[in-house]
C-alpha cells in the first residue's frame, strides 16, 4: 500500500492526540444538552490513546441531545480487556444507565464484545458501533514488543475467546476503511453475523474523521 496513506493517517493520529492538549476533560455539553429520549452514549477509545480521538464522532452526537459518557478509569487504556471491560461496566452501574450504545475504536470494539458476551446480562447495552476493531486479531502486533499490544494477535486467548461468542454479533456494527494500516489484514474487521459496513477511507486513525464514518454513526446510534 502507498506509503502516502500510512503519512496521511499518522498526521490524523498526531491530530487525535493533539485534541489531549486542547481538551483534557471532556467538554461541559456533553452532560450539559441532553434531550430526553436520546440514547447514552459510552465510548471506549483505541490502544495507547484517550477518549479525544473520538471527539470528531462525539460532538456532533452530543449536539443531537446523546449523553456523551467517558471511562476515565481506562487511561491510555492499556490494561488486559477483561479488566477494561469491568471498567466500563462500572461506569454503567454507577450511572443506571440503560439502552446504551457503545462508540468504540480499534482495541476498543474488543473490549465492547467482551462486556457484551461477559457483563450485559441486563440487556443495559443494546449496541455497540466499533469502528476499525480487529476482531480476528491484527498480525501487526508481532512487532510490538510492548505487552499490552499481545492480546489483539490473531492466536490470542482473548481474540480467540472473543471469536467463539458469535450470538452477541448482532448487536455490532462494525465499521471498516478499505485499507488499515494497524489491522492487518484489514478484513480482520468483519465480524460473522454483524452489521459491516466499509467506508472508502485508508487509515486507522483517518476512519475517524472520515465524513462517511460520522454519517453511520449518526444513522445507527438512533
Amino acid at each position: 500500500m502507498k506509503l502516502i496513506h500510512w503519512v496521511r493517517d499518522y498526521l490524523h493520529a498526531a491530530k487525535g492526540h493533539g485534541l489531549a492538549f486542547l481538551s483534557i476533560k471532556p467538554p461541559a455539553h456533553y452532560l450539559g444538552y441532553v434531550k430526553e429520549g436520546m440514547a447514552p452514549i459510552v465510548l471506549i477509545p483505541g490502544i495507547y490513546t484517550k477518549w479525544h480521538f473520538l471527539k470528531a464522532i462525539v460532538d456532533p452526537l452530543s449536539s443531537l441531545g446523546h449523553p456523551i459518557y467517558v471511562v476515565d478509569k481506562l487511561g491510555y487504556n492499556m490494561k488486559e480487556i477483561p479488566h477494561a471491560a469491568k471498567l466500563v461496566r462500572e461506569l454503567i452501574d454507577e450511572k443506571n444507565l440503560r439502552n446504551v450504545v457503545i462508540i468504540a475504536h480499534s482495541k476498543g470494539g474488543l473490549i465492547g464484545k467482551y462486556l457484551l458476551a461477559k457483563y450485559n446480562k441486563d440487556s443495559r447495552v443494546r449496541k455497540m458501533i466499533a469502528i476499525a476493531t480487529p476482531f480476528g486479531g491484527s498480525c501487526l502486533v508481532h512487532l510490538i514488543p510492548h505487552r499490552a499490544a499481545k492480546e489483539l494477535a490473531p492466536e490470542s486467548e482473548i481474540v480467540c475467546e472473543l471469536g467463539k461468542e458469535k450470538d452477541i454479533n448482532r448487536f455490532i456494527v462494525s465499521i471498516f476503511g478499505l485499507f488499515d494500516n494497524h489491522v492487518w489484514p484489514t478484513l480482520s474487521c468483519q465480524l460473522e453475523g454483524a452489521k459491516n459496513i466499509q467506508v472508502p477511507v485508508y487509515g486507522h486513525h483517518k476512519i475517524l474523521f472520515s465524513k462517511e464514518t460520522l454519517d453511520i454513526v449518526l444513522k445507527e446510534a438512533e
